[in-house]
Parts: C-alpha cells; sequence; structure tokens
C-alpha cells in the first residue's frame, strides 16, 4: 500500500511518498513536480486541471478558477471574498448558507469540489508514478486554517478518492522535512512565501514534540501579487505608448500576468532580463500588438520591496505573539517559490542575522514533510523497517503535559541526487515519535447557522482546554468523526458553501464524471492495485 503527502498549495501543489527508506517528490507524465492548482471548465464538458487548465487562464479566464485555498472558510460578505471578486475573473457568487460558490458554464460549485478536482488530479500523478493505486494521503494546510477550513480541506479529499490520515500544519510538515528538534529543544521561524499567501509561524520543537507558538500572514501577499505588480507596471507603459489599457480587458491582462510570472522568475537568477508579449490587443483591422518589456534586478527589487515589507510586519506580528525576537529564534526555514527572490532572502538574513535554511526545494520542503508524517501512520512503515507511529497527543491545559514514545520522527540525514520521474531526498532514520500542538485560535466564523460547532478559544485563554486526541491530531472534526454535539455540522444550511456528508457519494460521481480530459491528450486513467 502507497501513501502519500500531498502539499495542497495556492498556486501549485506537490506529492511525495516514503520508498525505499527515501522520500521521492513524484512527477507527472512530462516530468513536472509542480502542479498547478487550477481548474478550467472546458466549453466541450472536459475539465482541465493543472498546467492545460493554467494555459487556458490567458484565452477563458472566467472559466477558469484559482487561488480557491485563499477562499476556503471565509463568508461571501467577508473583505477576503469581497477583494476576491475585484481581483479574480471568475464568477464567486453567494451560495446557501452566504458562503461563496463558483459559478462557471452555467454550473455551480462548492469550494471544496473544486479543491477536490485538483486533489482527483494530485491522485492520479500519485498513482502512474508509483503504479499502483493511491488511496491514502496526509494532506497539509496553513497553521492558521480555522476548524471549517480544515473540515473542507478533509471532505476535498474525500470527494477525490483518498482517505484523509491527518490534516497537518505547514510548517510542521516543513520542520519535519529537515529534521529539526532531534537533538534538543529548538525555535524556529517558518517563513513561507508562496504564490498566492504569505505566512510565519513560529514552533518549538523539543524532541517528539513540535508546537506552534503563534502565526500571522496575509491571505493576499505572495508570488501572484508580486506577478501583479509587474503586470500593472507593463500596463502603464503600454498605455503610454500605444494608449490601451491592458487591465481593461481580461485576455489581455492574463497575457500581461503570464509575461510578469516568466520575468519575475528570470529576475530571481539574472540581473535583467526581456520578455516577448505577443498579441496583447488587435487594433484596426485585426492588426496584432506585440510589446517587449525589459527590467533589470534594481527595479524589480524596488516594485517588490512594499511586498517584502509587508511579510515582515506579519513575521514580527508572529514574533510578537509568541514573546520573541528575531535572534531568539535559533532558525529559519524557507518555504514557498517567491523565497527564491534574491531580495527576500537578503531581507530574511538580515532580519534574522543567521543564513536561512534553504538546502531543500522551497516548493517541495512542506510535501517532503507530509509524506514522512504519511508514512508514520500506516504499517507499511514497518516493512521499511521504520518505527510506528507516534501515538496521539492529548493536552489538558494551555500547556499540557506531552506522551511519547518510539515512533517515526524526521530524517536524521537528507541527500539530495537528481532523478527523472522522482525527487528522492535520501534515506531515513528515525530516532523518535512526533506530535504536534498548535495554538488555539478564535474562530473566523460569523454568527448564523452553523450547526453544531465547538469555538476553539483565544491563543493565550487563561481557562482550561480539553482536547479530543483526534481532533486535536487533525484539528479537524467531521460527521461521524464524534458525538453529535461536538462536531462540525458540514452541510448546506453550514456556512461558506461547505458540503453535506451525505452528498458526497453524488459529488463524488460528478466529479469523477467531469474528469475526463486532464493534462494533455491520453492521460490513462487511475492504475488499478
Amino acid at each position: 500500500m502507497t501513501v502519500v503527502g500531498i502539499d495542497l498549495g495556492t498556486t501549485n501543489s506537490v506529492v511525495a511518498t516514503v520508498q525505499g527508506g527515501g522520500v521521492h517528490v513524484l512527477a507527472d507524465e512530462n516530468g513536472d513536480r509542480l502542479i498547478p492548482s487550477i481548474v478550467s471548465f472546458h466549453p466541450g464538458g472536459e475539465v482541465l486541471v493543472g498546467r492545460a487548465a493554467k494555459a487556458r487562464r490567458r484565452i477563458d479566464p472566467k472559466n477558469t478558477i484559482f487561488s480557491i485555498k485563499r477562499l476556503i472558510g471565509h463568508a461571501f460578505s467577508s473583505p477576503t471574498i469581497t477583494e476576491a471578486r475585484s481581483r479574480f475573473p471568475f464568477d464567486l457568487r453567494e451560495g446557501p448558507g452566504g458562503g461563496p460558490i463558483v459559478h462557471a458554464r452555467g454550473q455551480d460549485f462548492t469550494l471544496p469540489e473544486i479543491s477536490a478536482f485538483v486533489l482527483r488530479r494530485i491522485r492520479q500523478v500519485a498513482s502512474l508514478a508509483v503504479g499502483v493505486s493511491v488511496d491514502k494521503a496526509v494532506i497539509t494546510v496553513p497553521a492558521h486554517f480555522n476548524e471549517l477550513q480544515r473540515a473542507s480541506t478533509k471532505v476535498a479529499g474525500r470527494v477525490a478518492g483518498l482517505e484523509v490520515m491527518r490534516i497537518l500544519n505547514e510548517p510542521t510538515a516543513a520542520a519535519l522535512a529537515y529534521g529539526l528538534g532531534r537533538t534538543g529543544r529548538e525555535r524556529v521561524a517558518v517563513y513561507d512565501f508562496g504564490g498566492g499567501t504569505f505566512d510565519c509561524t513560529i514552533l518549538d520543537l523539543n524532541g517528539s514534540v513540535y508546537e506552534v507558538l503563534a502565526t500571522a500572514g496575509d491571505s493576499f501577499l505572495g508570488g501572484d501579487d508580486v506577478d501583479q505588480a509587474i503586470a500593472w507596471r507593463m500596463a502603464d507603459e503600454i498605455l503610454a505608448k500605444h494608449r490601451f489599457d491592458a487591465r481593461s480587458d481580461p485576455q489581455s491582462y492574463e497575457r500581461l500576468r503570464a509575461s510578469a510570472e516568466e520575468l519575475k522568475m528570470l529576475l530571481s537568477i539574472h540581473p535583467e532580463a526581456t520578455v516577448q508579449i505577443p498579441e496583447v490587443a488587435y487594433g484596426v483591422g485585426g492588426r496584432a500588438l506585440d510589446v517587449t518589456f525589459s527590467m533589470n534586478r534594481a527595479e524589480f527589487d524596488a516594485l517588490v520591496a512594499p511586498l517584502v515589507d509587508r511579510t515582515f510586519t506579519a513575521t514580527q506580528d508572529a514574533l510578537g505573539v509568541a514573546r520573541l525576537s528575531p535572534s531568539s529564534v535559533d532558525k529559519v526555514i524557507l518555504v514557498g517559490g517567491s523565497t527564491r527572490i534574491p531580495l527576500v532572502r537578503r531581507r530574511v538574513e538580515a532580519f534574522f542575522g543567521s543564513r536561512p535554511l534553504d538546502d531543500l526545494n522551497p516548493d517541495e520542503v512542506v510535501a517532503v514533510g507530509a509524506a514522512i508524517q504519511a508514512a508514520a501512520l500506516t504499517d507499511a512503515t514497518r516493512k521499511q523497517d521504520i518505527p510506528p507511529p507516534p501515538p496521539l497527543l492529548r493536552a489538558s491545559d494551555p500547556s499540557p503535559s506531552t506522551q511519547s514514545g518510539p515512533g517515526f520522527g524526521p530524517p536524521s540525514s537528507i541527500t539530495q541526487s537528481p532523478t527523472t520521474a522522482a525527487q528522492d531526498f535520501g534515506t531515513l532514520s528515525s530516532p523518535g515519535a512526533t506530535s504536534e500542538r498548535a495554538p488555539a485560535r478564535p474562530s473566523q466564523m460569523p454568527s448564523g447557522n452553523f450547526g453544531a460547532i465547538d469555538e476553539p478559544p483565544t491563543m493565550h485563554s487563561s481557562t482550561g482546554v480539553r482536547v479530543d486526541a483526534e481532533a486535536f491530531t487533525n484539528q479537524v472534526r467531521l460527521p461521524g468523526d464524534l458525538p453529535t454535539q461536538s462536531a462540525v455540522a458540514i452541510s448546506h444550511s453550514s456556512p461558506f458553501g461547505a458540503v453535506d456528508d451525505d452528498d458526497i457519494p453524488s459529488i463524488v460521481s460528478s466529479v469523477a464524471a467531469g474528469f475526463g480530459s486532464l493534462e494533455g491528450d491520453n492521460v490513462p486513467s487511475l492504475v488499478s492495485n
């Protein structure tokens, strides 16, 4: 039985597994390890996911859905959804219970359904890579996700045909991948600057226990915002030279945005770069407007500096909640593709006073940690001479005592070597168990019809906290997991376009039916055992 770890990202997703004592990041049939978290509804009825969907952002932005992770768990009337509706070209509407739904090709989709399309593609990639059907996974989420957001992610996994073994905090996964905390207590900052969001999480690692001390972030701060800043600079130049505002036309703007993303990646490597942008617009007689745009590193740094400044505002907030100074942090982990920007790396090092850890691919490190946790939760680990998984942690007060025993911990060494279909992260040895603690946070859910929901206490509650072991480990409860009065009601009458547990079989069928065409033209079905 093969189990996988999935980093379900805002912009890109990654899947990894433990095989032969090593962690492998799995690639698709084209050798790509990054799977764009994008879904496009084709006029022919097919559902495109990943790179095929990303390509359609230029030609069909209204029916191409992205950055859903930013939106899950928010009310339609929330500032987050209001901001998304002003930014995103696809149609977000108010659904049952006051939550957002996506309207595309005359159909309505809940946000977990959109995520399920992405997860089903991830499952397909993993199954093709390992040669057997994959049906169990650990899925990561930001540490700040509330209970409903975690529940929505778990529902999406179930709709995609996955048994979600655990919902794991992304910063915990990153720390697992680096094998931190084995030799003693360490305070670690995880600086996660991804495609759509920024999060800084402060962890206290003590042997087998990983505790989240604080987390802070911004749901609209990531590589996409860097792309937008460059695209607007391009649009300003085109407007000045050609008297055409590309921002007024969704297709023209998507061409700029795609070119801006390319320019960003080039400038993260080279001191200057130039991109060609074909067919930005069409003039009289159908004549195409093609433009060339150049930028150097200094101009790039000046353009993105305000965005980078915002990451350190959130970082300082997290440190303040944890009551730590930058110099008291022992190690800093870089996560997310935007940490490749040279200015970001320089600023992180200057802020913390030490060089951040960047040995592992920042796009893949979370999936690597998730794969390690997934291997720990299955009997398959014993077949690979890996110790059994850790026991569940139970807390009875804000600073709970922990119980741990022999278990599967982080790798003691990681050696990278190039491969084709999978990235090998080396041999694993596991000295101890790993448990996870997270801060209790105020619910982000407004008052209304929620069913039975237990709202967590505030982060610094002076009252005792009693946490169910299953809920504590996953930080999520679904119908059937716990007695009725302590379970979250996930239904169409609950908030934010959530999915009714009883509706999952029919949704699975509809998702599967629409999943006929994925990346490329000849992607086979899921491999059978």
